[in-house]
């Protein structure tokens, strides 16, 4: 009697368990946007920011979700220590919160990284969604230049809506301006 109540227990478990793995909503599709974005258990080291800044063109771009995106709508200021360096682009903005900025250095902007952080905005104004890098997995800014006259940089993240829609923001730089 004990042996036949626990294979109808192991069945049970069994069957609930295969269930569960097959019944999710675990998202395989080879279009999705997370499929571009850089692997965050390898992230790049300075050598491998190779697209170099002023070699596309404007002030700040990146290739949004394999759509490349460039804007000389740009400006730079101080909120409470941090640089904060916007890009606009029609109703598109890219905002990015760098509280390090020391030259040759790179800063996380992944998960719950808010000193460091990457926000994409696809069409504010009207229904939008906002993309930030701290809800993401991946995500770095690589620091070329900062003085007094200009900020320099190279950037990518993954930027995540409260709802868990993804974007992948690859090849971002920024040259801007302090002046």
């Amino acid at each position: 009697m004990k042996n036949v109540f626990y294979s109808i227990l192991l069945f049970s478990c069994i069957c609930i368990g295969f269930a569960a793995c097959t019944g999710g909503a675990y998202n395989a599709s080879p279009s999705s946007n997370a499929n571009y974005v850089i692997n965050p258990l390898t992230p790049l080291t300075q050598s491998q920011f190779t697209w170099g800044v002023g070699s596309t063109v404007g002030a700040m771009g990146a290739v949004i979700n394999g759509v490349p995106w460039a804007t000389n709508n740009v400006s730079w200021g101080l909120d409470t220590g941090a640089n904060v360096l916007h890009g606009i682009l029609g109703s598109q903005i890219m905002y990015l919160y760098l509280k390090n900025v020391y030259t040759g250095n790179i800063y996380p902007m992944s998960y719950h990284q808010y000193n460091q952080s990457c926000t994409w905005s696809d069409s504010v104004g009207s229904t939008y969604n906002v993309y930030p890098s701290y809800y993401g997995n991946s995500g770095e800014v690589y620091i070329t230049l900062n003085d007094s006259l200009s900020i320099q940089g190279m950037f990518y993240c993954e930027g995540i809506t409260s709802t868990g829609q993804i974007t992948a923001i690859n090849n971002g730089y920024f040259n801007i301006s302090k002046i």
